[in-house]
């Protein structure tokens, strides 16, 4: 009987150690974008994204200060390096009074409808000619809703309808501004 009690004891041990690694915690690696698309170092003399929207054509190289954000759900993508930028001088909701009126100020969901399509874009980060990096870019190299951007990069596609998409090749990563001084953290 000593022996069965002592085989079932060693089979339950076993078992529990086997639970035990099987329930460690994986160290997972989280991709971020490679250096090269960072600079600290603002462009000068950079024009504003609607500006530059009227005038691109697909393949062009185009450099623009924004502010990422334009949208309340989805300003960054949470599976791929892409994120939507809006022109400066569309008003978010904390640039349109000094209290707390709306909970998601990134979407501008005070603006004119018409002035978002021809002041919003889309920044793509791409790993190779055909596809953009497989997770968000929310938090890497500074990024974050509401603060400025200058992209510079090649535009991949643009329409009438609004549609501007452009490859980023760098962004500068600047503050965000706050109400009653729209262009602060734009390094103007």
């Amino acid at each position: 009987m000593k022996h069965i009690t002592l085989l079932i004891t060693f089979f339950f041990l076993a078992h529990c150690n086997s639970n035990d690694e099987q329930t460690q915690p994986v160290n997972e690696t989280k991709e971020s974008l490679p250096a090269h698309f960072f600079t600290t170092e603002r462009p000068s003399d950079v024009k504003d994204l609607a500006e530059v929207k009227m005038s691109a054509k697909t393949g062009d190289e185009v450099t623009f200060l924004a502010r990422i954000g334009g949208r309340k759900q989805g300003t960054f993508v949470p599976s791929l390096s892409m994120m939507i930028v809006a022109d400066p001088s569309l008003l978010s909701c904390e640039l349109m009074a000094d209290d707390d009126h709306c909970d998601t100020p990134e979407d501008y969901c005070c603006e004119d409808p018409d002035a978002l399509t021809h002041g919003l874009g889309t920044i793509r980060f791409m790993k190779n000619e055909t596809d953009a990096f497989p997770f968000s870019v929310e938090g890497e190299g500074g990024m974050e809703v509401l603060k400025y951007v200058v992209i510079n990069g090649t535009v991949n596609n643009i329409n009438e309808n609004g549609l501007f998409i452009v490859d980023a090749e760098t962004v500068w990563v600047g503050g965000a501004p706050v109400y009653g001084s729209n262009r602060a953290g734009s390094g103007e």
